[in-house]
């Protein structure tokens, strides 16, 4: 599987809420890293037991699905770029809706870094 596929893979899981399945798309010692580290609680490093907490959080504050879509993806080697668009019902009614930007560094047909960029005022 090429790096841009793996990548697409990867967001069509998390589409589905399958987040168990993220892990077959990343290297056991990954990293990810989130924007607004110290502003909010899922900003900054992310270890294998905030990563789950996220996905709870996720879950919780939108029973409906998140609906993500891939407005595109670059890729340069084994360096990807996915731009794309959250979007939700949350919990108390209100429309979630951001634009987010994805660096992922792949080796060995697996994800070993990610860095994502988002309007954190959304979250």
């Amino acid at each position: 599987m090429e790096a841009k596929e793996i990548v697409r893979a990867y967001f069509e899981a998390v589409t589905a809420g399958r987040f168990e399945d993220l892990f077959k798309y990343e290297s056991p010692d990954s990293t990810y890293w989130i924007c607004g580290e110290n502003s909010w609680p899922l900003g900054g490093w992310q270890t294998p037991e905030s990563r789950n907490m996220t996905f709870n959080i996720i879950r919780e504050r939108f029973p409906q699905g998140l609906k993500i879509t891939i407005r595109s993806i670059i890729a340069d080697g084994n360096n990807v770029a996915v731009h794309v668009n959250n979007h939700a019902m949350r919990m108390d009614g209100r429309i979630y809706d951001n634009e987010i930007v994805t660096l992922m560094k792949i080796e060995n047909g697996l994800i070993v870094e990610s860095q994502e960029f988002l309007d954190t005022i959304h979250v």
